[in-house]
């Protein structure tokens, strides 16, 4: 059984910290005979697989994680079949997770509605799945790969324009700057109050 796990990152913590933080998460585990992979931190959470045989192991290795490294957000088991949902859903709840610094499961919510989208939509989406991608990078302390994947999405980003509720123009003017000082920094999709909805940019 594979389960993702996010723990609050309340000691301040960075992506520089990720080996360390990987080392003590194994060996707080590796009696119950459990493994830990894929960790990544962001300001807001320290995230990693957990693999086990038993959800009762699974519940004895979040025991452990908690006291050592911080209080538990989620835990969402990863090896069971993706629940089906329209395209517009998957979006929202990508942005949703991308401005919750969860990267890699916005990214796989919003390619599940890549898959279906074409034209302009299709190009959009597919620079901000690129723009998850890169912040997967930089949580992993992979700041020279962040910025390489930031750049191949942010030419998919539209200089105007709304897509479910993202303000196109301000995000590519966010990019637009984290790439002019060539250091990659943690990001939210600037959403309009009036909440999202499916207007096409251009």
């Amino acid at each position: 059984m594979r389960f993702l796990v996010r723990l609050k990152n309340t000691n301040g913590f960075t992506p520089r910290d990720c080996k360390a933080l990987l080392k003590i998460a194994y060996a707080r585990i590796r009696i119950l005979n459990a493994d830990v992979g894929n960790l990544r931190v962001s300001p807001a959470a320290i995230e990693f697989d957990v693999i086990t045989h038993s959800k009762e192991v699974m519940e004895l290795c979040l025991t452990k994680l908690v006291e050592g490294l911080g209080p538990a957000l989620t835990v969402r088991r990863l090896d069971l079949p993706a629940q089906m949902s329209t395209p517009a859903r998957s979006v929202e709840e990508g942005i949703v997770l991308f401005n919750d610094e969860r990267y890699w499961e916005s990214h796989e919510s919003l390619e599940a509605a890549w898959r279906t989208a074409t034209g302009v939509e299709r190009e959009i989406l597919q620079g901000i799945i690129l723009l998850a991608a890169s912040l997967v990078h930089l949580q992993k302390d992979e700041a020279d790969i962040s910025l390489s994947i930031m750049k191949r999405g942010n030419v998919r980003l539209p200089q105007q324009g709304e897509l479910y509720g993202v303000d196109l123009a301000k995000l590519k003017q966010r990019v637009d700057e984290v790439l002019a000082e060539n250091r990659p920094t943690f990001l939210k999709l600037p959403v309009k109050v009036s909440g999202p909805k499916q207007n096409q940019g251009s």
